[in-house]
């Protein structure tokens, strides 16, 4: 099992509406746990996720979490 934190920002918090803002959720997964099933664990449709950040680089769903890792997801924005 390992450990990781994540951090949902803007319209994807409403997926874990008990954290207070700014805080992470920390999450026990797997040890061959990949990106893509965290989103399957949250609850979080992919086609809301915009940007997947681990440990501050782009990540595609095909990553191999590791203990500790820590993870921020962002929404799709729109705007004009």
């Amino acid at each position: 099992m390992k450990s990781i934190e994540v951090r949902l920002f803007s319209s994807l918090r409403k997926y874990c509406p008990n954290l207070g803002n700014g805080e992470a959720l920390i999450i026990t997964m797997e040890d061959e746990a990949k990106l893509g099933s965290l989103f399957d664990e949250l609850k979080i449709p992919k086609e809301k996720i915009t940007v997947i950040l681990v440990n501050g680089k782009h990540e595609e769903e095909s990553y191999l979490l590791r203990n500790g890792d820590r993870i921020a997801i962002l929404p799709i924005i729109s705007g004009g």
